[in-house]
C-alpha cells in the first residue's frame, strides 16, 4: 500500500520554550505507524533553542515538517492560528510541545474517522503523568460521565472534556477564521464549538492513546487566583450566546459550572462582573440562568 492510500494527516504542535520536552514529543509522532504525515510546528519566539532544534528536524525530514517560527511573541491563540492555517491534511491532530503520542494513535483515530463520516471530532483517554517522576497521576477521562459522545450541545454544556492532545478534527469542518483571537489563551473550547457548528458528531475511543505531561508551566495548572484561562472560559460563554443563541441553555449551564468551580478564587466577584460586561440582554439572560441553574447558590 502506498502513502497515497492513506489520507494526509496534519499534526499541529504548539510550542513555546519547550526544548527539554519537544524532542520526545516529536519522536513519539515520527514513531507512529502512519506513513502520510505533515508535522506543523508553530513556535512563539522561543529563547531556549527550540527553533534550532526544529530547524534540524526540518533538514532531516524536509517533506514532513512545516515550520512557523515567529520572530516576536504572538501569544497562544495567534500562534495556534499559524499552525491551523498551515495544515494541509484531511485531519488535524492537535498537540502541545510537551505532549506525547502512544503507538498506534494516529492510525486508530484515522481508521475510526474514515469508517464514521458523521464524526467531526474524535478523542480518547490520556495518561496524565508527572514530568519529574514519570509516574501516572490519573487518567483524563477516568469518570464515566467524562466519556461523552454527542454533538455541539455536549461540547458547549460540558466544555473541554476532551483533552486537546487527544483530539482529531476534520479540517473541512474547522472554522474558516481559525481560532478566535478575542480569546487569547484558552481558545480551544470555542474552536471545538465552532468546528461542530459546521456539522457532525463527537466520538470517544475508550483507550489511552496519549500522554499529557504535568509540570509547573502548564497553562491549566490550578491556582488560587483567577487566571487568563478562567477569564477566557467566561468570555467564551458570552461569545457562544451571541453567536449561537439556539444553544443558550447549554451555554448558561456551562457558565454556572464555571462560576461554581471559581467560587473560592480571591477575586471571584470582580471577575463575575467583568465577564457579564456584554450587552444588556445577554447580561440579564446570563444572570437569570446562572441563578436558576445554581439553585440560587450563585448570586449575580
Amino acid at each position: 500500500m502506498t502513502n497515497n492510500s492513506y489520507p494526509l494527516v496534519s499534526v499541529a504542535i504548539i510550542t513555546y520554550n519547550q526544548k527539554e520536552y519537544l524532542r520526545e514529543c516529536i519522536e513519539s509522532i515520527l514513531l507512529q505507524n502512519y506513513p502520510n504525515l505533515q508535522i506543523v510546528v508553530a513556535d512563539d519566539c522561543s529563547s531556549d533553542g527550540t527553533q534550532d532544534l526544529l530547524l534540524r528536524y526540518s533538514q532531516q525530514y524536509p517533506n514532513v515538517f512545516t515550520l512557523k517560527l515567529s520572530e516576536k511573541n504572538l501569544g497562544i491563540t495567534a500562534n495556534s492560528n499559524l499552525a491551523h492555517f498551515a495544515c494541509r491534511g484531511k485531519y488535524i491532530f492537535w498537540m502541545g510541545g510537551d505532549d506525547l503520542m502512544l503507538p498506534g494513535k494516529i492510525a486508530k483515530q484515522v481508521e475510526y474517522m474514515e469508517n464514521n463520516p458523521d464524526c467531526t471530532l474524535c478523542y480518547h483517554n490520556l495518561d496524565v503523568f508527572d514530568s519529574a517522576t514519570k509516574k501516572n497521576l490519573y487518567y483524563f477521562n477516568h469518570l464515566k460521565k467524562q466519556k461523552i459522545n454527542g454533538t455541539i450541545r455536549e461540547i458547549i454544556r460540558f466544555r473541554t472534556f476532551n483533552g486537546a492532545c487527544s483530539t482529531v478534527v476534520r479540517k473541512d469542518k474547522t472554522p474558516k477564521e481559525g481560532f478566535n483571537e478575542l480569546i487569547p489563551v484558552a481558545s480551544d473550547w470555542l474552536y471545538w464549538v465552532d468546528t461542530l457548528a459546521n456539522g457532525g458528531n463527537i466520538k470517544y475511543i475508550d483507550e489511552v492513546l496519549g500522554k499529557y505531561r504535568r509540570h509547573d508551566n502548564n497553562i491549566t495548572k490550578k491556582t488560587k487566583c483567577l487566571s487568563q484561562a478562567d477569564i477566557d472560559h467566561l468570555n467564551t460563554c458570552n461569545i457562544i450566546i451571541g453567536k449561537y443563541p439556539q444553544y443558550i441553555s447549554e451555554a448558561l449551564y456551562a457558565y454556572a459550572e464555571i462560576l461554581f468551580h471559581l467560587r473560592k478564587k480571591l477575586d471571584y466577584k470582580k471577575i463575575v462582573c467583568f465577564s457579564l460586561g456584554a450587552n444588556f440582554r445577554i447580561r440579564k439572560a446570563i444572570a437569570l440562568g446562572v441563578f436558576l441553574l445554581s439553585f440560587g447558590i450563585i448570586k449575580v
